[in-house]
C-alpha cells in the first residue's frame, strides 16, 4: 500500500498488529468482551457528527490524485477497492469515515453492543406515527456501520441473496437491463466460498473471498419448529439460495470458522500490500467537487485530523458511504430535490429525487415462545468458552436457529411475504431496553425467561409504505433525518397481522404441548382498550412492538427515469459525468431478506461495468 500520510500508515499498521490478536491466555480474552460490553452500556450517542467533524483549520491541503476514489469501504466500496486496484495501473483511494474492526466485532452473537459504539454511526429514525411506539420517543434506532466493513462489521452476519423473483422485477418493474436474477448469478457466485452441505454447485460458488456456513442449530429447536412449519404447509428446505427459497431452513451465515466475515477481512485485510490501493482512515468527507458547468464530478474534499483535505479523481468519484449515507452526501453536494436544498440555501447542481423512495423492513418483535426446556443457562464466560470450542449461543448473530421465509399469496407473486426469524437465548428484558431503546414502562412487558424462552421475531418482506432521507441543515455536523414511514400503507401492517395469525394457529398444536411449550400472553401497555387477542389488540402491539432492521435501500434508486430515479442501469448519477453510487441506496426496492449479499453482488457487477467502460474487463 502507498504512504500517502504517516497518521494513515500508523493507523494501518496498528489495525494489522491488533484485529485477530490471539490472547495469552482465557481470562484476557473474556476481559476484553466484558470490557467492550460495559463501555457500550455506558456508551453516549452524540446527537450530531462533531466527535468526528473537528474541523481545526480552515487551509485545504492537497491529498493527491487518484484514478478513483471511493468513500466508504462497506459492503459496496470494499468489494470496489479490492476488484478495481486488480488493475495495477490504476491508482485507487478509498476514504473511510471509522477505523479498523477489532476482535470484539469478530464475535456475531454479540453484535448487538457495536450499535452503542463508534464503530457506528448512531442514528435514530424521527419519530414514527404507526410503528416504534414502544421505543423512546417514538424512535427506533438506526445503526450504519462506520469503519472498514462498514455494516458487515457490525450486523448480525446473516446471509440471504433474496429471491429470483426480486431480481426479474429489477428489470421488468423498474427498467433496469441487465439485472435479472440469471444475469446477476454470477456475481453472488463470484464472492461466496459456500462451506455448507447440500448446496447446488449452480447457485453456489466456490472459493470466492466471501466465506458463507451454515448455523449451527439447537437440535430441540429444529425438532419442535420443523414440524410445526410443516403442520402449515411450510416444508425444510436445505438452501434457501438455492433454486427454492420459500420454507423453513437453517440460516447460511458470513462466518469463517467462528468469526465474522465482513467486506474487511473477506475484500481487504489480506490485500493492503498493492500499492495502486490507497486506503484512509477517520475522514469525513464533506461534499463532492463538481464543476457545475460540465456538471463532471472531479474530487472530494473531508477533514482528516481536523485538517481539510481534497482528492482529485481523474476518472471517477463513487459513492458507496451506505444506505444513509449517500443520499445525505450527495445532498449536500448539490445533487437532490430543488425545492429541499434551496430551503437549505444549498447551491443546486441536478434536480434529482435523492433521498426519496426509502424502504426498510420492519419486525415485529413481540411472540416469544415457553417451554419446559433449558436452552443456556451459561454466564458471558461459560458461553465465550463455548465460543471458542465453535459452538453455539455466539456464533450467530441474534442467536438465530431457524428461518422461515412463507409466502401468504398477496399480490400474485410467489416470493416471501414475511421472513420468520427463530432465536435462542432470547435477549433478557433489559436488553430489550438496551438494544431496541425501549421505553422504561414497557419493559415489565418484556417477561422473559432466557434459558427457557424461543424468541420469534417477524419480519415485512416487502411494504408499501415509502419514506424519506432529508437533511437537518446545510451543515455535515447534523445528522440526516431518517423517515421510513412505518406502516403509512395499511396493507403493510395487515401483511404482518398474517404472519402474526399463522404463529397464533400454532398455540394449540400437540407438536408444542409434547414440549411444554406455549406462547407467551404478554401485557402490551397502552392496548388495554382492545379486547385481548383481538385484531385490534395485536395490530395494536404490532404498532408499540414494531422496529427498524436497518436495511435503509432505495433513497438513490435504480432506474431508468431521472424523475423517478437518481442512478441509471449502470449506477452512474443522472446529468453528472464521472459520478457513481453503489451500496444499497441503489436497489429498486427491498429484496426477501436482508441486503448484504445483494449489495455484494452489486458491488461485483459495478466493478465490471467500470472495467468494461475503461476497456479493461
Amino acid at each position: 500500500m502507498r504512504v500517502i500520510y504517516t497518521s494513515t500508515v500508523l493507523i494501518l499498521i496498528v489495525a494489522a498488529l491488533t484485529f485477530g490478536l490471539k490472547y495469552d491466555n482465557f481470562e484476557e480474552f473474556v476481559d476484553m468482551v466484558e470490557g467492550n460490553i460495559s463501555a457500550a452500556e455506558n456508551y453516549t450517542i452524540s446527537k450530531d457528527n462533531s466527535d468526528i467533524l473537528n474541523q481545526s483549520s480552515s487551509a485545504v491541503k492537497d491529498f493527491g490524485t487518484f484514478d478513483f476514489i471511493i468513500i466508504g469501504a462497506g459492503a459496496g466500496g470494499g468489494v470496489l477497492a479490492n476488484r478495481l486496484s486488480e488493475i495495477l495501473e490504476w491508482n485507487v483511494l478509498l476514504l473511510e469515515a471509522g477505523g479498523s474492526p477489532d476482535d470484539f466485532t469478530k464475535i456475531l452473537g454479540l453484535s448487538a453492543y457495536t450499535y452503542y459504539s463508534t464503530r457506528s454511526w448512531g442514528y435514530n429514525v424521527t419519530s414514527q406515527k404507526h410503528a416504534c411506539l414502544a421505543a423512546n420517543e417514538e424512535k427506533c434506532i438506526f445503526p450504519q456501520g462506520r469503519g472498514l466493513g462498514g455494516g458487515t462489521t457490525i450486523n448480525g452476519g446473516v446471509y440471504v441473496r433474496g429471491h429470483p423473483e426480486d431480481f426479474d422485477r429489477w428489470v421488468s418493474v423498474y427498467g433496469n437491463p441487465g439485472w435479472s436474477y440469471e444475469e446477476v448469478l454470477p456475481y453472488f457466485k463470484k464472492s461466496e466460498n459456500a462451506l455448507f452441505e447440500p448446496r447446488d454447485s449452480y447457485y453456489h460458488g466456490e472459493g470466492g473471498y466471501w466465506t458463507v456456513d451454515q448455523c449451527l442449530s439447537t437440535p430441540t429447536v429444529v425438532d419442535l419448529f420443523k414440524p410445526l412449519f410443516k403442520e402449515k404447509g411450510i416444508d425444510f428446505i436445505d438452501d434457501y439460495s438455492g433454486k427454492y427459497e420459500n420454507g423453513i431452513a437453517q440460516y447460511q451465515m458470513s462466518l469463517k470458522g467462528n468469526e465474522r466475515v465482513s467486506t474487511y477481512s473477506a475484500f481487504l485485510e489480506n490485500f493492503t500490500s498493492r500499492s495502486n490501493l490507497n486506503i484512509s482512515l477517520n475522514n469525513f468527507v464533506t461534499k463532492i467537487a463538481i464543476n457545475k458547468a460540465t456538471k463532471t464530478a472531479y474530487g472530494v474534499y473531508f477533514v482528516k485530523d481536523g485538517v481539510n483535505y481534497f482528492a482529485k479523481a481523474k476518472k471517477e468519484v463513487i459513492v458507496s458511504a451506505g444506505g444513509v449515507n449517500s443520499a445525505q452526501l450527495l445532498m449536500l453536494s448539490g445533487i437532490g430535490p430543488k425545492k429541499h436544498l434551496k430551503d437549505l440555501n444549498i447551491p443546486l447542481v441536478k434536480n434529482l429525487p435523492v433521498g426519496q423512495n426509502l424502504q426498510d423492513h420492519v419486525m415485529f418483535i413481540g411472540l416469544i415462545f415457553r417451554t419446559n426446556r433449558i436452552f443456556y443457562n451459561q454466564t458471558m464466560a461459560e458461553m465465550l468458552k463455548l465460543y471458542e470450542e465453535n459452538q453455539r449461543p455466539l456464533m450467530t448473530g441474534y442467536s438465530v436457529e431457524l428461518v422461515s421465509f412463507t409466502n401468504f399469496g398477496r399480490n400474485q407473486t410467489i416470493r416471501p411475504d414475511i421472513e420468520y426469524q427463530i432465536s435462542t437465548p432470547p435477549p433478557s428484558g433489559s436488553q430489550f431496553e438496551f438494544f431496541f431503546g425501549i421505553n422504561d414502562s414497557f419493559v415489565e412487558a418484556i417477561n422473559i425467561n432466557t434459558s427457557s424462552d424461543i424468541n420469534l421475531f417477524i419480519y415485512l418482506m416487502h411494504p408499501k409504505s415509502r419514506g424519506s432521507i432529508t437533511l437537518k441543515s446545510n451543515s455535515p455536523l447534523d445528522k440526516p433525518l431518517i423517515d421510513p414511514n412505518y406502516f403509512a400503507e395499511d396493507e403493510d401492517i395487515e401483511t404482518l397481522y398474517r404472519g402474526v395469525e399463522l404463529i397464533l394457529s400454532m398455540n394449540n398444536s400437540q407438536i408444542l404441548k409434547d414440549y411444554g411449550a406455549y406462547i407467551v400472553d404478554v401485557e402490551y401497555p397502552y392496548c388495554e382498550s382492545y379486547e385481548k387477542f383481538s385484531k385490534d389488540w395485536w395490530l395494536c402491539a404490532i404498532k408499540y412492538f414494531s422496529y427498524s432492521t436497518f436495511h435503509a435501500v432505495s433513497a438513490n434508486r435504480m432506474g431508468p427515469d431521472p424523475k423517478t430515479s437518481v442512478v441509471n442501469a449502470r449506477l452512474q448519477v443522472y446529468g453528472m459525468k464521472n459520478l457513481r453510487v453503489v451500496d444499497s441506496s441503489v436497489l429498486p426496492e427491498l429484496i426477501s431478506g436482508h441486503i448484504t449479499a445483494p449489495v455484494l453482488m452489486l458491488a461485483e457487477k459495478a466493478s465490471d461495468i467500470i472495467k468494461e467502460k475503461y476497456n479493461r474487463h
